[in-house]
């Protein structure tokens, strides 16, 4: 509702019911979603303190992304990219597995110089696809 009166920018009666109309149907199709979906979202405080270091991250892989691009259009060179795997828990398939699993993909996606493809389940990795090859 408050980003309706933000958008619309005023607080007449029929912007403010039409605002409440669109909350009203937005909360009822998000719980729609939700319900056959049959998975709950489940967050721990861990999880959001570790994606502090997100925006971090996006600076510095938009950065190296960057580079590359200079180096290809400069002296056409072709960055190093890379398929890793990285060590992560598959866990369990509660929502809260369930959810910290989609946090790790998202957030290891967010930044422009990688991107999750999945987690194996019977080998503990996570395949990543670096644009721009990293040492680690």
């Amino acid at each position: 509702m408050s980003f309706w009166v933000m958008l619309n920018d005023s607080t007449l009666p029929d912007e403010l019911l039409a605002g409440a109309g669109a909350a009203i149907l937005g909360a009822l199709l998000a719980e729609q979603v939700s319900y056959q979906a049959a998975t709950r979202f489940r967050m721990r405080f861990e999880w959001v303190a570790r994606a502090l270091s997100l925006p971090g991250k996006v600076v510095a892989d938009t950065v190296t992304i960057f580079g590359a691009l200079w180096r290809k259009l400069a002296r056409g060179e072709d960055p190093p990219s890379r398929f890793a795997e990285l060590p992560v828990e598959f866990g369990d398939d509660t929502p809260e597995g369930v959810t910290r699993r989609v946090l790790l993909i998202g957030g290891r996606s967010v930044a422009p110089n990688a991107f999750a493809l999945g987690i194996d389940k019977d080998t503990n990795l996570m395949v990543v696809h670096e644009l721009v090859a990293k040492g680690d």
